[in-house]
């Protein structure tokens, strides 16, 4: 038994002990008093034993029970014990004062010893139940009471009930603003809340910057996980009074419903936790846990954890998917595209660790591999006569990596390319991150005459506001407005306005996702430059690449056998 069990099985039983207690330390003082009488009085050492049952009282019944054994421990050795039985001589009255004033000295100090104990062991316990700098209870004390509902929960009348974890997504900003206390000080206010506007029945701190809120649900009525999300939600918007200054707190909610049966409540707390992880990964506000976001999560994360030995063992390949000019049909360009072999489970597509390693460090070192790889195949087709352009996804964490550019550049020195044959394809949506720094970043690259494309576009909004002001030289149309041409009137205007737009910029437009002979022939009409899809090519690898180009001479053209990929 630990120390905090041993302390918790005495604070229990407090009553038992005494109950026991008091007769066997009065019986241990007649005890006392019987040893110290028959071996011949007080002026024998064994009058000192007295101080047992003392401290111990003092222990257990704190100072008013040291007191007392103090004093009667003192009456027994004091004037009705001889100081020699023998001879019948008794104590002076100075003696037997002064032991009873020590006697009660000893019980005083042992029971301030005990209050002190006690005092340590409630402190103790509190501390093992709460967060010491917001007091809120903590995960311990969650543990506790889920294991408590669980196993009491058979009642059929008690309402269901969901594990809530909300997180304070800009507690970092917050820190770097106000310091590290603001966080300290949000959770409890944001505690007080959920209960006083009496959506949560208990609240506790589960991490820095975490609450788990156990919150009355019902997926069958209006108080559904959906409905206590948005209660919780609404509760956090109005905004925290720090010192002077209003503050705002962006929070996230994941979510569990509690079981009927018995369950472990850590397990509860991971799903709840899974259900956290992905409403930030959806960029939503809650979601509620489901069996498949485990196993989607869980794979995501092997796949990351494997994807640096993947690049070391040449698991991870570039294939390359060709790139025409929609009026002559010259084959200019290719996409690199990355394709994951893994020796267990086969063929991985991008989609499935692209997205998450882009969260990662690991984007830094795909995309140095991603270039490398790439710009070598490059240098090889040049060196036999294939005038291609190459175009690399990066995310803006690599444009923010200190020496990035650089090491573009002298990757491109290296192999003796110059700067217009590589396109740098950044997504819309990564360009608001930090768009001061990526600007800068952007710039440099683009004096060294590399060629700038925004990927995906027409799925964001807000780079419309910097677009004149960014060194772009390529919009390439997201595919999900090309796939819906030409029946689709809204997407063919997007398609024109999106072309006007880039055209009256000086910038070439290129769509992606041209499956179909009808989409590419109206793309011809709308003045598009370029059309990169499955129509045209799928992405192969390098040797297919060149048999397929070899076997249409650089030159493609609609319905002519010779463009099939060659096998």
């Amino acid at each position: 038994m630990d120390k905090a069990r041993f302390f918790e099985w005495i604070e229990r039983h407090r009553r038992v002990l005494y109950a026991v207690s008091i007769p066997c330390i009065l019986g241990l003082m007649g005890l006392v008093y019987l040893l110290v009488y028959y071996t011949g009085g007080v002026r024998f050492v064994y009058s000192h034993t007295m101080y047992i049952p003392i401290l111990l009282s003092g222990f257990i019944f704190l100072i008013k029970g040291g007191l007392a054994a103090g004093i009667l421990a003192g009456v027994l050795l004091g004037p009705i014990m001889p100081l020699n039985t023998l001879t019948g001589e008794m104590q002076e009255t100075i003696n037997w004062v002064y032991r009873l004033v020590f006697f009660t000295g000893i019980g005083l100090f042992s029971g301030a010893a005990g209050d002190s104990a006690r005092a340590f062991i409630h402190h103790f316990r509190w501390l093992s139940q709460h967060d010491p700098v917001t007091s809120l209870p903590n995960r311990t004390a969650l543990f506790a009471s889920l294991k408590h509902r669980l196993g009491s929960k058979q009642s059929s009348g008690e309402p269901g009930l969901s594990l809530f974890l909300l997180e304070i997504e800009n507690a970092l900003e917050l820190s770097s603003s106000f310091g590290f206390g603001i966080t300290d000080y949000a959770l409890p206010v944001v505690a007080r809340r959920m209960k006083s506007g009496k959506i949560a029945l208990e609240v506790y701190q589960t991490g820095s910057r975490q609450l788990g809120l156990v919150v009355p649900c019902n997926h069958s009525n209006h108080q559904s996980p959906q409905g206590a999300a948005a209660a919780i939600m609404e509760e956090c918007q109005e905004a925290i009074q720090y010192g002077r200054i209003p503050v705002h707190l962006d929070v996230r909610l994941g979510s569990v419903p509690l079981p009927r049966e018995e369950t472990d409540p850590r397990v509860l707390l991971q799903q709840a936790e899974t259900a956290l992880a992905e409403a930030e990964q959806q960029e939503a506000s809650h979601r509620d846990y489901d069996a498949v976001m485990i196993q989607g999560i869980s794979e995501s994360v092997e796949l990351l954890g494997e994807l640096k030995r993947a690049v070391l063992e040449g698991q991870i390949d570039m294939h390359y998917q060709p790139k025409v000019d929609l009026r002559s049909g010259r084959v200019y360009g290719v996409e690199a595209l990355m394709r994951w072999n893994h020796p267990e489970k086969g063929s991985i597509p991008p989609g499935r660790f692209i997205p998450r390693a882009e969260q990662s460090t690991l984007i830094q070192l795909i995309t140095d591999f991603a270039l490398e790889r790439s710009l070598a195949q490059l240098a090889a087709w040049h060196k036999t006569g294939m005038d291609l352009t190459m175009a690399v996804n990066i995310s803006t964490r690599n444009l923010l990596q200190p020496g990035f550019t650089a090491m573009v550049l002298s990757t491109l020195e290296h192999l003796g390319i110059s700067g217009e044959y590589l396109e740098l394809e950044v997504t819309e949506g990564a360009l608001m991150m930090d768009m001061e720094r990526t600007l800068e970043e952007l710039t440099q690259l683009a004096e060294a005459n590399l060629v700038i494309s925004i990927d995906d576009f027409g799925t964001g909004y807000s780079s419309l506001q910097y677009l004149h002001q960014m060194p772009v030289s390529l919009l390439k149309i997201d595919q999900s407005f090309i796939r819906r041409l030409p029946k689709d009137r809204s997407a063919g205007h997007i398609l024109d306005a999106a072309v006007s737009l880039a055209h009256n910029l000086g910038i070439k437009t290129i769509a992606e996702g041209v499956e179909d002979r009808r989409v590419f022939d109206y793309l011809q009409t709308t003045g598009c430059d370029m059309a990169q899809g499955f129509l045209i090519a799928p992405a192969m690898d390098a040797p297919g690449f060149i048999r397929w180009y070899q076997s249409c001479q650089g030159v493609w053209k609609p319905g002519d056998p010779a463009n099939q990929p060659q096998t």
